[in-house]
């Protein structure tokens, strides 16, 4: 039963360790999906979105097992693994993100300033089309 454990536990590591780095190679989203995967497994749960107020928490895999003490070096070794490659994912995803936000609002408030090749459709053509 612990050797089906930890081979599970091993798959979701080496998913999550593929998905950041996907993402480190142009498919950022795949950030906030490693992340919103494995969210119950690594961070606590959250109101409004895994409960609602005044109802209990759900419990996850790792909580109805055993305590921190029971547990074995190697599953403990294996969640800090997994913790390690989500949180990077999140970093990595606030990071890009912000960057994307800033990107847009500095766009949007100067357009004015950017040359017409910045734009798909010059203003000749969107009066035109009716845009």
């Amino acid at each position: 039963m612990a050797s089906s454990n930890s081979e599970k536990m091993q798959e979701q590591i080496t998913l999550s360790k593929r998905m950041f780095i996907a993402g480190c190679f142009g498919l950022p989203w795949l950030w906030i999906c490693n992340v919103l995967y494995f969210r119950s497994r690594v961070f606590q749960p959250m109101v409004f979105i895994d409960y609602w107020p005044g109802h209990v928490p759900p419990t996850t895999v790792e909580q109805e097992g055993s305590n921190d003490q029971e547990q074995s070096m190697e599953e403990q070794f294996n969640r800090m693994e997994l913790k390690k490659w989500v949180k990077r994912s999140t970093h990595g995803a606030v990071i890009v993100m912000g960057a994307f936000i800033a990107w847009i609002i500095t766009f949007q408030t100067n357009k004015e300033f950017f040359g017409p090749k910045w734009f798909v459709v010059d203003e000749t053509e969107a009066s035109q089309s009716g845009w």
